[in-house]
């Protein structure tokens, strides 16, 4: 069995790996395994752990419910015709488990399909990497990705990905106010940050993070612009504060996330661990583990959801994950990751939906070509720019 023709065996690993493979199907699958040491090296690659991840729980559903998603996904895109190969491939797809692709969820498990690369995708697009500007109250920007491994002052280290500052007692007026320093992420970037207190910040692409150099008085406050994961460390007599877009997140001692782009109308707040609370204009929310605050600043609402935590905080875990979102927000994703524009020639192609789990230093050349193979879009790259069609 060719390893292209590979339809049959995508079926028996979605089983296997399920645990539901009869003992029949366990000697076919064998027997393919046998066949070449690059099919054996491919199943072990597919069902690994380190692949998988949490990948399975998230996406593997019944065939009822494959089947209501698939109709639910076609109905929201451009239908095209099709001969009836491609699309019992794609309905093979759709079942494969991590998910390969389910009319747009695209997962990038299957080696095999690393061969196929992009002609016309442009090596200038790269993965983001971990870079910043750290601003200091007389305006001098400090570049941390050329300011490696040294002291920048007192209290205040920088090792080149993580920007550490600890308690210094000085005596004086400096122990009666706060001094305040900026951090800058910008675009195609990333950056971690630990405050004077222990908390741990971990800084997105196109985020800004103004914080005291040590925390003084009753409350430790911070200011977010754009995306911020935090890792509080607990002190219930200095209770910590997010200031975002018109919203306050105040919490003792947790994690969570917090997405305050300014372009965007909603500031989200999701909760991982310990319990929060969530305050915009005049509304008060407190959330639990797996909750999400919703501010939409147009209306002013806010309101609570039951998530997904990963698809809101992966980024800082080195994973995209997106599911059944619009081509155009997934794309302005990448793109401030990867630091690319988007130029689509059909607005409609900004609406298809599609789902996506990938690792953040993933070729881009891989992840359009998946995309790709739904044949709903084609992707042509012109140095920086994406163009869809």
């Amino acid at each position: 069995m060719e390893i292209q023709n590979n339809d049959r065996i995508k079926q028996l690993v979605v089983r296997y790996v399920k645990g539901e493979l009869s003992e029949g199907e366990m000697d076919e699958l064998k027997r393919w395994r046998d066949e070449r040491a690059e099919h054996e090296e491919l199943f072990r690659n597919v069902v690994s752990m380190e692949r998988l991840e949490s990948g399975i729980r998230r996406f593997v559903k019944t065939p009822e419910q494959q089947e209501l998603e698939w109709n639910r996904i076609l109905s929201r895109t451009v239908r095209k015709k099709r001969s009836s190969r491609k699309m019992l491939w794609m309905r093979y797809a759709a079942l494969f488990i991590l998910p390969l692709l389910v009319g747009g969820i695209v997962y990038l498990s299957w080696d095999s399909t690393r061969e196929v690369k992009s002609e016309k995708t442009s090596s200038r697009i790269v993965p983001g990497a971990s870079m910043a500007e750290l601003v200091l109250p007389d305006g001098t920007k400090v570049m941390l990705d050329r300011e490696m491994n040294r002291a920048l002052e007192e209290g205040v280290r920088n090792s080149g990905d993580t920007l550490n500052y600890t308690e210094v007692v000085s005596g004086g007026l400096q122990d009666s106010c706060e001094i305040y320093h900026t951090l800058r992420v910008p675009r195609g970037g990333e950056y971690t940050l630990v405050l004077a207190d222990g908390t741990t910040v971990y800084l997105n692409a196109e985020s800004e993070l103004r914080f005291p150099k040590q925390f003084r008085g009753k409350k430790r406050k911070v200011y977010l612009t754009g995306e911020g994961y935090f890792d509080v460390q607990r002190n219930e007599k200095q209770p910590f504060i997010v200031e975002a877009q018109q919203v306050a997140i105040r919490v003792l001692g947790t994690s969570f996330g917090v997405r305050a782009y300014t372009r965007e109308v909603n500031v989200l707040t999701t909760l991982v661990q310990g319990r929060v609370n969530v305050e915009a204009d005049g509304q008060q929310v407190e959330l639990n583990p797996g909750q999400q605050a919703d501010f939409n600043r147009e209306n002013d609402r806010l309101t609570v959801a039951e998530v997904d935590v990963e698809q809101y905080v992966g980024w800082k875990d080195g994973r995209l994950v997106f599911d059944n979102k619009p081509l155009e927000f997934i794309l302005e994703e990448l793109g401030r990751w990867y630091s690319f524009d988007v130029f689509y020639t059909n607005k409609e192609l900004k609406e298809i939906p599609y789902s996506l789990n990938i690792k953040k230093h993933e070729d881009i050349a891989h992840v359009l070509k998946f995309i790709e193979r739904t044949g709903k879009v084609k992707f042509e790259v012109n140095k920086n720019m994406i163009i869809v069609k």
